[in-house]
């Protein structure tokens, strides 16, 4: 993981302004890379200046990759995890940085090569030979990048600082961008053909038009209609005991095959997201001694979608090695017995019951109002910037606080459970949509939820949790998994019907792998989103207007 920045302007490199600009930016950008930090200043062929900026948290390679890259054909700034597409063995000897590095020099057609890659990422590419700068984020947000203005110049980075001196926001995910700094054209190679809003809304923002490199684009999902031994099968469990329930489920073998594949699918992703990291936590990897500490963490609200995460990565951390719960609570007014801190001390007894030789290190961070309030205004606020919503507030701070942890959570990777709940159907919207208008409304609102995904929460995730030095990575995201899932009709994966309970019958498919790995509790504990588990939110406050206390 890393932290990128680039700013272009006339302004010669020892302008105080720039130089103001700079030092803004080193701030944060250093913080999400703790192990280097470098930057690099150079004039392109019209005599515009670029300066790139980033810093390095070590985490795929035999040794850590220095940024930015650069040759006499190019420089590269870069913030990813590449899971698939490139050599493993070269992934492993020279780090995900330097292989995409090669591939980019290497390519007559950037956005392309790129597509055939899987990780998430946020990139500035600079052709010195073309004077052309390409730049973007993967197709579903994973890794943040922020454009900000102020007068003829522009600044591309991860994150930014509230400021008077610039305007920022997010850079939409909707495919590879190019900058002719010759000519000064704008050029977007798109994902899909869900562009127009996105990219609608930052001409408007740069007062520039961009042209489209059109590309194909992949097949919509179609809807079917469930066939009548699905709806037979659903149906009848209305009125069963979970279990018998679940059994049902699992002697189906359509649905047991199901399950096993979905299974498959994420053991593999989350055996990825672990063994990709050096073999040292926060405090170890400078010395390099032998390390048993955690390196690995998850937040935990005790739920279902994390607890999958917990019990698989149990498979793939060191036996030697703890595994960091990390559980967050703000209800300083009942000592911190927030509802998330329940279901997660009861989940917490499964892993013990099912994994007894592991330690799981289970953190209570508690955060009383005080702290709340001068860390969100100091610090988080710009983090969470340029969004600026009640909800936005709340999961930023509470992602912040359980993401640092405490002084002895020295895990670099931290997994989460995000996307789970638009893949299989996990919000109340989605009960909404099915009893309005059947399994043709869940289609839709499922297809709705996905189209939306990259600019909803993820950038801002990532930098939140970034600013502690330590990687946020999403299991359910691997493009494998959504691939599979994705393909999935609706009746397939969520039954979200009032026939049967909740907590049961909302990502019915995830919940049955839950509870044939054990996790019998866990699997029935119903949705509750982490601004509510952990008691931060305020309910007179509606999640969608402005924040004020962001501002304050």
């Amino acid at each position: 993981m890393c932290g990128i920045a680039l700013i272009i302007c006339n302004l010669p490199f020892n302008d105080k302004y720039l130089l103001k600009i700079l030092n803004l930016l080193q701030e944060t950008i250093s913080r999400r890379g703790p192990d280097y930090l470098e930057i690099v200043k150079l004039s392109t062929q019209n005599e515009m200046n670029l300066c790139f900026l980033s810093s390095v948290l070590w985490l795929q390679g035999n040794s850590l990759s220095k940024q930015p890259v650069q040759n006499e054909q190019s420089v590269f700034i870069y913030n990813g995890d590449i899971f698939n597409g490139i050599s493993e063995e070269f992934r492993k000897k020279y780090g995900d940085t330097n292989c995409v590095f090669e591939i980019l020099n290497e390519s007559d057609d950037i956005h392309h090569s790129l597509l055939k890659l899987q990780g998430p990422y946020a990139f500035v590419y600079y052709d010195k030979l073309h004077n052309k700068l390409h730049f973007g984020r993967d197709k579903y947000g994973r890794r943040s990048l922020l454009v900000g203005k102020n007068g003829e110049t522009i600044v591309l980075s991860s994150v930014a600082k509230r400021t008077e001196d610039f305007e920022f926001m997010e850079l939409p995910s909707i495919g590879t961008f190019t900058w002719d700094l010759n000519k000064g054209n704008l050029e977007l190679s798109p994902f899909n053909e869900s562009y127009s809003t996105k990219l609608g809304e930052l001409e408007l923002f740069l007062n520039k038009s961009f042209l489209i490199k059109h590309t194909a684009y992949p097949p919509d999902i179609n809807f079917i209609n469930p066939p009548a031994t699905q709806l037979d099968l659903l149906n009848n469990l209305h009125g069963l005991p979970t279990d018998e329930a679940f059994s049902t489920l699992l002697a189906h073998s359509e649905w047991l095959e199901n399950v096993k594949q979905l299974l498959e699918l994420l053991e593999d992703s989350i055996k990825r997201r672990i063994s990709n990291q050096p073999k040292f936590c926060k405090a170890c990897i400078h010395v390099k001694p032998s390390c048993t500490h955690s390196s690995v963490g998850i937040l935990f609200s005790g739920g279902v979608d994390c607890s999958i995460l917990a019990l698989l990565a149990n498979n793939y951390v060191d036996k030697e090695q703890p595994i960091d719960l990390f559980n967050v609570s703000f209800d300083e007014a009942h000592g911190f017995s927030s509802p998330d801190r329940l279901t997660g001390l009861q989940t917490l007894e499964e892993l013990q019951e099912l994994c007894p030789n592991r330690n799981w290190r289970f953190i209570e961070i508690n955060i009383p109002k005080s702290e709340l309030k001068d860390i969100r205004s100091n610090r988080i606020a710009d983090l969470i910037y340029p969004l600026e919503t009640v909800i936005d507030d709340d999961l930023g701070c509470a992602l912040w606080f359980a993401s640092r942890g405490l002084h002895d959570s020295n895990c670099r990777v931290l997994l989460v459970g995000m996307g789970a709940d638009e893949l299989f159907g996990g919000y109340t919207k989605h009960r909404a949509a099915f009893k309005r208008d059947s399994w043709s409304g869940l289609h839709d609102k499922l297809n709705e939820d996905w189209q939306n995904l990259p600019y909803r929460n993820l950038a801002r995730d990532d930098r939140v949790v970034a600013d502690h030095g330590r990687q946020l990575r999403t299991p359910y995201l691997d493009e494998n998994v959504v691939h599979f899932v994705r393909n999935l009709q609706c009746w397939a994966k969520s039954f979200p019907s009032d026939k049967v309970p909740q907590g049961f019958g909302d990502k019915l498919l995830l919940r049955s792998v839950a509870y044939r790995l054990g996790l019998k509790k866990a699997a029935t504990l119903k949705k509750r989103a982490l601004q509510f588990g952990s008691r931060i939110a305020d309910s007179k406050k509606s999640a969608n207007e402005v924040s004020t206390t962001l501002h304050s």
